[in-house]
């Protein structure tokens, strides 16, 4: 029912969108393994991977690099260790932009994904999770998958927005066989759910993939034309044999150590594996509507493409500030990777005449329904069923009003996009309603 409200909306908006003209938005998505963030193992702890010692690093990164959409894998599996990356490296120092979503998992595994995401820009519209392979047996660990929508700063006039998806997973590690297919069997199961629930759009795919090479069965079903709209394409655009070859230092990603260092914790060997990635969907890689990637903005943060097999900060590496190395090399094994898009926004044309095609400087909704001062308004022609739809097709509120002026307060809804349905004896409309608190 929803895609006919949706299609119902947009013939609603034409007129307003008459009125609109686009500028351009930047999001900044970075993607990061913390190295068992709050959680102890018997090699990694809090005596040689000391949790305090890493919010000071991670707060420095973050700063850099002011992302966005933050992805994360190797954090605890309470959402303690969440709210203490809110609460002590992300809004910190003044900053005060960041949510997270709430952490998903099975129930046994100790370290989860973690994704944050900037308030100002973006709101959640849902949350979900892959658990299970095709023959619903557990994968190793959950997939995150998660729908936003933007925050364009014209949503109360144009009423539309654009919506994006992240995917969050950190699939099976090690160079065996078995490793191999685990990673198959996730990637499949996450192509193949995003494939038969979701429309195609504008999405993003990050994590600690674990790839050693662009022959990998997991790689092809992720890139490969298998899955038509749905297929994601490589931002790096650098496909081969990442494992141990110097033609692909630039964008290695482990490790920062070139030999095993706080009793094992931070594994060896050099920068020579490119095991994170982010992975853009056509939608956004093809540059052909509201999301595209800006080209070359794919990163390996700290990587200079002058340390294979070397420690990252073996010799000279200005690659980022002093500071910002030096955190990179104490907070992890592995390098975060980042990546910026265009995003298209509308914003009015100002009109100082109150007339049916512009907008004057207050901006004068046009329409017979709209949002002012936490209040629904309506002018009615006639008696009117409303009724408010939330973004998962829940109707939340509805009853008949008669025609004229009306307001219902919204005080006592929570944050969040709704659809507006109003029927009447003659027609049906759709409208949507932003809330924010």
């Amino acid at each position: 029912m929803l895609s006919k409200y949706f299609a119902c909306s947009i013939a609603c908006f034409l007129s307003i969108f008459s009125v609109m003209c686009q500028s351009n938005d930047t999001l900044r998505v970075m993607s990061y393994n913390l190295l068992y963030y709050g959680e102890n193992t018997s090699f990694c702890d809090n005596g040689n991977n000391p949790i305090a010692s890493k919010d000071a690093y991670f707060k420095i990164i973050t700063n850099y690099i002011d992302p966005d959409i933050l992805v994360v894998n190797e954090m605890g599996a309470s959402a303690a260790y969440s709210n203490r990356i809110l609460n002590k490296v992300l809004n910190v120092d003044g900053v005060n932009k960041y949510k997270a979503c709430s952490i998903k998992n099975n129930t046994f595994s100790s370290i989860v994904n973690g994704v944050f995401y900037n308030k100002q820009k973006l709101e959640i519209v849902w949350q979900r999770s892959i658990k299970k392979d095709l023959n619903n047996s557990d994968l190793v660990r959950v997939i995150d998958l998660n729908k936003f929508y933007y925050l364009d700063p014209e949503l109360a006039i144009s009423r539309d927005t654009t919506f994006l998806y992240v995917g969050a997973a950190h699939l099976k590690a090690g160079d065996s066989q078995n490793d191999a297919s685990a990673r198959e069997i996730a990637a499949e199961s996450f192509m193949d759910y995003i494939s038969s629930e979701l429309d195609p759009g504008y999405m993003f795919f990050c994590g600690d993939l674990n790839l050693y090479n662009a022959n990998e069965v997991a790689y092809q079903e992720f890139t490969g034309s298998t899955y038509g709209e749905y297929q994601f394409y490589d931002l790096a655009s650098e496909s081969g044999n990442w494992h141990n070859t110097n033609s692909f230092s630039d964008i290695h990603t482990q490790s920062t150590r070139s030999s095993n260092t706080n009793s094992g914790c931070f594994s060896g060997g050099g920068m020579d594996d490119r095991f994170d990635f982010i992975l853009g969907s056509g939608q956004v890689y093809q540059d052909t509507g509201a999301i595209s990637y800006i080209s070359q903005s794919y990163k390996t943060v700290g990587q200079d493409g002058s340390h294979f097999n070397q420690s990252l900060i073996q010799g000279g590496n200005n690659s980022v500030p002093s500071n910002v190395l030096a955190a990179l090399f104490e907070m992890s094994d592995h390098l975060p990777v980042v990546a910026d898009f265009k995003i298209q926004r509308l914003e009015p044309i100002i009109d100082t005449a109150d007339t049916v095609t512009g907008y004057s400087s207050n901006a004068k909704p046009q329409s017979r329904v709209w949002m002012q001062n936490d209040e629904l308004r309506m002018n009615l022609l006639r008696n009117t069923q409303v009724e408010i739809i939330d973004m998962n097709g829940i109707s939340i509120l509805s009853q008949p009003i008669g025609l004229g002026y009306h307001s219902i307060s919204t005080n006592q809804i929570a944050s969040g996009l709704y659809f507006i349905r109003t029927q009447d004896t003659r027609s049906v409309s759709v409208d949507r309603m932003l809330i924010l608190r």
